[in-house]
């Protein structure tokens, strides 16, 4: 094995994508405090299902945010409002995975999103955020790889959870689909997608950025990107 690719798979093992990468012990397992984020690493595609894709294709970003309407109550709609690029609204896929979207829904209810950071940008695969201070209980990874059907494909403005190589380690942290991309199907659990707003990671994609220390990605974002607030939204009728 190559030099470079054995200092990788070292790398990879002992820490997370994360610039400030930490462990805290829960029970008998060490786990990192910060999720690691999807590897561009090539992977069979192993997703099949009945969720149809090209309706899903269809209906990203096809939308407006005005066409949203802020909501007292939980619903499957989130907007987020990203300081100084924009604003977001996912819809949740709680069909697809209904373990990470209900965990992504009570984390929004309670404010938990407000004030976090996109801390991860990577041009031409993903944008990564969402860790809060709070040690969080780990949920169960819903993809294929996991015993998990997951239909639900990492196209372009897809969300989805991050975790590290435990497949059920994710907390609170996902990340949103800058472009296709295929080999993460089947590995992480996607449970939503952009349906107005996806111009607004495109814009966050088009930012400054820094190498990470320990991995040495071109990931590392040299302005801040600053998640506001993430509230429950409903389609206008």
């Amino acid at each position: 094995m190559k030099h470079w690719m054995m200092l990788f798979l070292i790398a990879a093992l002992a820490i997370t994508l994360c610039a400030c990468a930490e462990t805290k012990t829960t029970g008998t397992a060490t786990v990192p405090q910060t999720t690691e984020a999807p590897q561009t690493t090539e992977v069979p595609q192993t997703v099949e299902g009945p969720l149809e894709m090209a309706a899903v294709v269809a209906e990203i970003n096809s939308k407006a945010v005005s066409d949203f309407t802020e909501s007292a109550e939980p619903t499957d709609y989130v907007k987020l409002t990203v300081k100084d690029f924009g604003e977001i609204v996912v819809r949740l896929r709680p069909d697809a995975a209904p373990i990470s979207a209900q965990n992504f829904k009570d984390l929004v209810a309670r404010g938990y999103y407000n004030g976090t950071i996109f801390h991860r940008v990577y041009p031409g695969f993903m944008i990564q955020g969402g860790a809060g201070e709070e040690e969080l209980t780990p949920i169960k990874g819903e993809f294929s790889a996991n015993g998990v059907n997951n239909p639900l494909l990492h196209v372009r403005g897809v969300l989805s959870m991050a975790r590290t190589k435990v497949m059920d380690s994710a907390t609170s942290q996902f990340f949103l689909m800058h472009v296709d991309y295929p080999s993460l199907d089947g590995q992480y659990a996607a449970f939503g997608y952009i349906v107005a707003g996806l111009e607004t990671v495109d814009s966050i994609c088009k930012i400054d950025l820094g190498d990470n220390p320990y991995t040495g990605e071109h990931s590392v974002p040299l302005v801040e990107v600053r998640i506001e607030s993430a509230v429950f939204v409903t389609p206008n009728k």
